[in-house]
């Protein structure tokens, strides 16, 4: 069987370990290193769910944890495991994976029928139409709600794996392997501070990964591998990857989850599933990053429309094309990084841009590329059902209000990018006094309650050099007020593409 959107070379998965899976019942192959999503990506599987209400088909939206769309029922080691994130989900050999909320499979699906009824069905409309006769609530109409409430099946059989809870002390708690975690975690150590460094994903570096970007002549790749290389060797760090912080409570107690095995297909013996950590950090560094926006137009949830960064990421990390007549469309200059990558690989992006004339070094190399780029252009509708096969597009008025003549083209994916929203979760759970910041229409951390420090994107700070200054800076500063020690780290040398403002702009007319 062929991947038909698997690149020939690139990525950092290891082709030389070819892994087989099932996905509705139907037997494909991925590689090591790929997730669920990126190996069904790759064999040219979008369809992989249904909406709960109108049963509307669902695909991939992103590449991590923000997805919302693509939650599957997971079959490992006889144990039934439903609304797992298929962009989240390891390959193993033998996974079983299957659609859920739908019947009798994902392709046909009786349930859609409430789609083309969507008008007979508003919001709460169950409230009044099941009210009468009262007597058919409990024989007919709860048991037919509770039927079709919920995505996937809970096993009723017990738990057969072990899980651990752990509890640790640390001077410096970093979350995300970030540019700024990777900073401030090494400046902390340095310093000679007890320091535990938690990333979520399995591999380390964020957005290093995925950026052209160079630190002190090299790559963001090779940088991330060396300094997670030496924090390991450093007796007095603790660096996890699977390891989510999820929680943050008072007095700096933060809760973490580890994944430790379910990236295999059976879990080693003595060993656990899952650990929850319970630590108690001295100052904790928050590198939480941020997610990309999307731009919403007609029918922006059809199977093929996801976010930009999600299209790049399938590319650098999984040397997968997530389309082959690829449409981009953005407000900012980040959707240019997208189809830059998608031109290097021998493929022709469109890009619409809601901006007039935006002037920056990536929008001069899409030029350069002679990539074709439209000015002032939104997509109005995505045009397709169960995958998108065309899209509406216009040029819109300076005062964005205003549609022009509407034209159709052909594309089979539309990858969007409405700019970067801030991850500061964990820093409103601390107490955190968020404010909002005009510049980047998007809400940032102001003022702490507790030891906690946020730093590079999920503060607002979206260039590489800043990001690294003052992610050292704080790991320096912090760990010298508990060690009384001071090791400063000189700042590399970094090479970074210029950007320009974004257009204040996400909803088309």
């Amino acid at each position: 069987m062929s991947q038909n959107f698997r690149l020939d070379k690139g990525g950092l998965i290891n082709r030389s370990k070819k892994i087989s899976f099932k996905f509705n019942g139907k037997n494909y192959f991925g590689y090591e290193g790929d997730t669920l999503a990126s190996a069904l990506i790759a064999n040219g599987v979008h369809l992989v769910g249904r909406s709960f209400k109108y049963h509307r088909p669902r695909g991939f939206f992103g590449a991590g944890v923000d997805e919302p769309y693509a939650m599957v029922q997971l079959i490992r080691n006889n144990e039934s495991i439903p609304n797992v994130r298929a962009t989240e989900q390891e390959l193993f050999e033998g996974l079983e994976a299957k659609s859920v909320n739908c019947w009798p499979n994902v392709n046909f699906d009786i349930g859609a029928i409430n789609n083309f009824l969507n008008k007979f069905f508003p919001a709460g409309f169950y409230y009044k139409t099941f009210m009468w006769p009262r007597s058919f609530w409990y024989k007919v109409y709860e048991p037919f709600i509770r039927k079709a409430a919920g995505f996937g099946v809970v096993s009723t059989g017990h738990d057969q794996e072990r899980y651990e809870h752990k509890y640790e002390y640390c001077d410096l708690l970093v979350t995300g392997s970030g540019p700024s975690g990777l900073a401030s975690a090494y400046a902390a150590a340095q310093n000679g501070a007890r320091v535990i460094l938690a990333e979520d994903k399995p591999r380390f570096g964020g957005s290093l990964l995925t950026s052209e970007v160079s630190i002190g002549n090299q790559s963001g790749q090779e940088w991330t591998e060396n300094i997670i290389s030496e924090l390991k060797s450093m007796p007095n760090v603790t660096v996890k990857n699977r390891s989510q912080v999820f929680g943050y409570y008072d007095h700096n107690m933060l809760v973490m989850s580890e994944r430790i095995s379910d990236h295999l297909p059976k879990t080693n013996k003595y060993t656990p599933k899952q650990r929850l950590w319970y630590i108690r950090a001295k100052e904790v560094l928050i590198s939480s990053g941020s997610i990309e926006r999307p731009l919403v137009f007609g029918n922006n949830d059809t199977p093929g429309v996801m976010l930009s960064s999600a299209a790049k990421e399938y590319l650098k990390i999984y040397g997968v094309l997530v389309g082959k007549k690829p449409l981009v469309f953005t407000n900012n200059d980040s959707g240019y990084e997208t189809a830059i990558e998608f031109k290097k690989n021998g493929i022709d992006p469109v890009v619409l841009d809601t901006r007039k004339d935006p002037s920056s070094e990536i929008v001069n190399e899409a030029k350069s590329l002679n990539i074709d780029i439209k000015f002032s252009y939104v997509v109005v509708a995505a045009k397709g059902y169960k995958k998108v096969k065309s899209a509406d597009i216009a040029k819109i008025s300076d005062d964005k209000k205003q549609l022009s003549q509407i034209e159709n083209i052909n594309c089979d994916c539309i990858c969007v990018s409405g700019f970067w929203t801030p991850t500061i979760h964990l820093a409103s759970q601390s107490g955190n006094k968020t404010k909002f910041n005009e510049d980047i229409d998007a809400f940032i951390p102001g003022q702490s309650k507790q030891n906690e420090t946020v730093l590079g994107s999920a503060k607002g700070i979206f260039t590489l050099e800043e990001t690294l200054k003052n992610s050292f800076e704080k790991g320096n500063e912090l760990s010298k007020k508990i060690t009384n020690k001071e090791n400063k780290i000189s700042l590399p040398s970094v090479v970074e593409k210029k950007y320009t403002n974004h257009d204040k702009f996400w909803c088309v007319p």
